[in-house]
């Protein structure tokens, strides 16, 4: 319930500074609102924001990496300070999940690259926070990772939201103008069609 509220709330901030110039960082801002909450989807968000604004595709998905990279290097840092033990005894269904043994797995054998490719797919990402910031990876190549990671994600993100909805809309307007003529057409036929079933009659 608590994570429904605060994505709509954060709907609604998108809403309200959908036409200032600062929109961009706006998102980048609920960018960050929404990776410190660890509960709620932020792509969800970024394609409302897209679709509110869609010249500015490329600026929302720079401000929302921008954002999104600053809200997960709180999360890094938090878990940084909590240690294993804390870091267990807080988040118990994290670390049995087959996304931490994974997110686990690929940071022993590949560092800060794994951490890039989380970040850029739909992958989940706070199992591999918390294994680097309890691992002591350099917070400077976790950033540039996590910035890197979501830059290129959101920016394939935005740009499907900016066009394919626009092509969608613009292929149902066709289909629904061609079904009006057909409609028309076919109204139009049918009282030549009686006149002429009734002029039989008339001739009687």
């Amino acid at each position: 319930m608590l994570r429904v509220a605060l994505q709509s709330g954060l709907l609604r901030t998108l809403l309200r500074r959908a036409d200032s110039p600062a929109f961009p960082a706006v998102v980048g801002a609920v960018a960050l609102g929404a990776a410190l909450s660890m509960s709620v989807s932020f792509a969800t968000l970024l394609v409302a924001a897209v679709l509110m604004a869609r010249r500015r595709w490329s600026g929302i998905a720079v401000g929302a990496s921008l954002g999104a990279a600053l809200g997960a290097a709180v999360l890094y840092l938090v878990f940084h300070h909590l240690g294993w033990a804390r870091l267990f005894a807080a988040y118990p269904d994290v670390v049995r999940s087959s996304a931490w043994n994974d997110a686990t797995r690929w940071l022993s054998a590949y560092g800060v690259v794994a951490l890039l490719v989380i970040a850029a797919t739909p992958l989940p990402l706070t199992p591999a926070l918390m294994f680097a910031g309890i691992s002591r990876l350099p917070i400077a190549e976790v950033v540039l990772a996590l910035w890197v990671g979501k830059l290129a994600k959101y920016l394939v993100y935005a740009w499907l939201a900016s066009r394919f909805p626009e092509r969608a809309l613009r292929r149902g307007q066709r289909h629904a103008d061609a079904l009006r003529i057909i409609v028309a057409r076919a109204l139009s036929a049918t009282p030549a069609r009686r006149n002429d079933a009734a002029s039989p009659g008339e001739r009687r």
